[in-house]
């Protein structure tokens, strides 16, 4: 076996704590093969469904449904996106540390670092998240800051948390989503 370091990227973004929810949902989305690779192949779903860099909150109902039913038609195992649902009001640095944790857990195995990528981080906050996550078990190379507009990654970690939020909230299209999603064993709470 190759004793070569393997890194795991993760990307992490949140609902955030507006006054129309009662809850705070974290979401990280794992990629566990090459990240150029499954970033391209974003890039490309979101022009195909005409959804665009634009945020859950801000695009079209329509364009949101159609993204997410293409990108569970597609084949998408080298991600594992995972969710982490807590009352509000809440401390977002804790529930974010919680899921970087256990998501990394999940997949780590010999010789993985990880890098984590997080939603407007900036660097002061991204050095506090890298020593929070540096445990014996988890090897963290570094926690930093990036934007959902220069990040597919990230802009998928958006739209699953917004629409694990309206799921929870009773809309019957994202419940199905969510459901089908789990079926597939591609997103699962923690």
């Amino acid at each position: 076996m190759d004793n070569k370091t393997k890194k795991l990227y993760c990307y992490v973004d949140e609902t955030g704590q507006d006054a129309g929810s009662n809850v705070f949902i974290v979401v990280a989305v794992i990629v566990i093969s090459n990240v150029d690779v499954a970033r391209e192949r974003l890039q490309e779903l979101e022009a195909e469904t005409c959804i665009g860099k634009i945020k859950w909150h801000k695009s079209n109902y329509k364009y949101r449904v159609k993204f997410m039913e293409d990108f569970l038609r597609g084949n998408n195992k080298d991600l594992h996106i995972y969710f982490l649902k807590t009352e509000k009001p809440v401390f977002y640095y804790l529930p974010t540390v919680e899921i970087l944790q256990r998501a990394i857990a999940d997949n780590n195995t010999s010789n993985i670092q990880a890098i984590v990528c997080i939603d407007g981080l900036d660097k002061f906050s991204g050095k506090k998240y890298t020593n929070a996550l540096r445990t014996k078990t988890l090897k963290v190379k570094l926690a930093k800051g990036v934007r959902d507009e220069s990040e597919a990654l990230i802009r998928l970690a958006d739209r699953w948390a917004g629409c694990i939020r309206m799921a929870l909230s009773g809309n019957d299209d994202c419940k199905t989503l969510m459901a089908r999603a789990e079926k597939k064993d591609i997103l699962k709470e923690v």
